[in-house]
């Protein structure tokens, strides 16, 4: 046989094909009819993995249309047959079948259960304990939403922490976007990725901090906004908090910023941002802004003087006051309107009192009032607001600089008090005392090297 195949490589096609046909005859043997028969049965050509076809009707002999038959039905039940690995692989595949569907099942019915102490007490009061089939049903119903609202919602029922003491607690919150309110991003093929900060937004957040507990809550992800964050706040002095996208609650396709999440009373949260759908939950906390596409305008700024009116007036519930304007995207020059009502009629009725008071003036009396104090009580509430506001916010930017300052100084010595891995091993770690003495001299001296460089500054 060797020596047939040998041959066969060496000679060309039409003799190749030949000497197959003549090697096949010696891969049969004779029977008693002197008929040739192969010696390589069906069982050895099925486990070697070739098909069987079924004998057509010309090679089945004429005359004996039984043995014809009998050839077919023997034919199809070889073609039929399986190694025994494809038999394992069925009866696996069976098993598994078998086990997914009693899996599915067991979890159907144990999601029909009572209810238990841990769960939600609003699932509780929907549905009650039983084992009738309409109440099992609507038990396994509320707890397979469940499973997908679990994805829905935040992380934390509570996105924020509880509000500091009264001394230090701002009496109103606001929630401000990021994207297209503070910022605006832009991608070109020239310089990919840029971010430009709205004109005014140091002074807007530097100044609206002595009145409000600043949450900033971007509509992206943290991965994207967390650098631009820390841009606009790197000392955390004016933002409080930062809220990403994952905070959102997720909801008909969209990312809803849920402002009863925020652990706060909701009466006392104001938002700003430019998409209505972030807000929809809450819409009468909202005060709108058409998105900022990158030129310069001073529509943020113009907020100011409505949101500090609001603040100083320290309402128990900051709905009703929004709702009374008429365009909340026209709000600061509504606003605008009422406080020039306002100043007009102030004046009157000071001007009114001033020449009620001539006999006083005629005493002499009306001198000795004439001082710092009725100076101050003639001038118009929102001014005096306005002048206290302008002096809190230079002392505070005066303190935020000299931290800055100081800052800068402690980085130049950081280096100075470093540990190696050899102190570690042989235990030349300085005590938690010793670290905190240590650090508050350190602190000593740059405070000493922070007035020396004010005195030469000074200078």
């Amino acid at each position: 046989m060797l020596s047939i195949l040998r041959t066969i490589n060496k000679r060309p096609l039409w003799q190749t094909t030949r000497t197959l046909s003549s090697s096949r005859l010696m891969l049969q043997k004779t029977t008693k009819d002197k008929k040739p028969q192969s010696i390589l049965t069906d069982d050895m050509l099925a486990k070697a993995g070739m098909d069987i076809d079924e004998p057509t009707s010309k090679d089945a002999p004429l005359g004996n249309e039984g043995k014809s038959k009998e050839t077919k039905s023997e034919s199809k039940t070889k073609r039929v047959r399986q190694t025994s690995t494809e038999v394992k692989r069925e009866r696996y595949a069976n098993w598994f079948y078998i086990f997914s569907f009693s899996a599915l099942s067991g979890s159907a019915l144990y999601l029909t259960r009572d209810w238990e102490e841990n769960e939600s007490q609003e699932m509780k009061d929907k549905v009650e304990n039983g084992y009738a089939p309409s109440l099992m049903y609507q038990r396994f119903k509320l707890r397979f939403n469940s499973m997908f609202t679990y994805f829905q919602e935040p992380p934390f029922p509570d996105l924020l922490p509880p509000s500091p003491p009264p001394p230090y607690q701002r009496p109103l919150t606001l929630v401000l976007s990021l994207e297209d309110l503070l910022v605006h991003s832009e991608w070109s093929q020239k310089h990919g990725w840029r971010t430009a900060k709205r004109p005014g937004v140091d002074y807007f957040l530097g100044y609206l901090s002595q009145y409000y507990e600043i949450v900033l809550f971007s509509s992206n992800y943290m991965m994207y906004s967390e650098r631009v964050v820390e841009k606009l706040d790197p000392l955390h002095a004016f933002i409080s908090y930062n809220l990403y996208k994952e905070h959102c609650v997720y909801k008909e396709g969209h990312h809803i910023k849920d402002l009863s999440k925020l652990n706060r009373d909701v009466n006392k949260v104001i938002i700003i941002d430019t998409d209505p759908n972030n807000y929809q939950l809450q819409p009468e906390n909202a005060i709108p802004m058409k998105p900022w596409d990158g030129t310069a305008d001073d529509k943020l700024i113009s907020l100011i003087p409505f949101l500090e009116y609001l603040a100083t007036q320290q309402p128990s519930d900051v709905k009703p006051i929004l709702n009374s304007f008429k365009d909340k995207y026209e709000l600061p020059e509504e606003f605008e309107v009422r406080v020039e009502r306002l100043r007009e009629k102030f004046q009157t009725e000071q001007a009114q009192k001033a020449n009620g008071n001539w006999a006083l003036k005629l005493l002499g009396v009306g001198g000795a009032t004439s001082g710092g104090i009725s100076q101050a009580a003639s001038k118009f509430p929102l001014d005096l607001i306005r002048e206290e506001g302008e002096k809190n916010y230079v002392r505070f930017m005066k303190m935020i600089e000299e931290e800055k300052q100081k800052m800068k100084i402690q980085q130049e010595h950081m280096g100075d008090q470093t540990f190696t891995l050899k102190d570690y091993v042989e235990g030349n770690i300085p005590t938690p005392e010793e670290q905190m003495k240590k650090q508050v001299e350190k602190q000593k001296e740059i405070d000493a090297i922070f007035e020396q460089q004010k005195k030469e500054q000074s200078k």
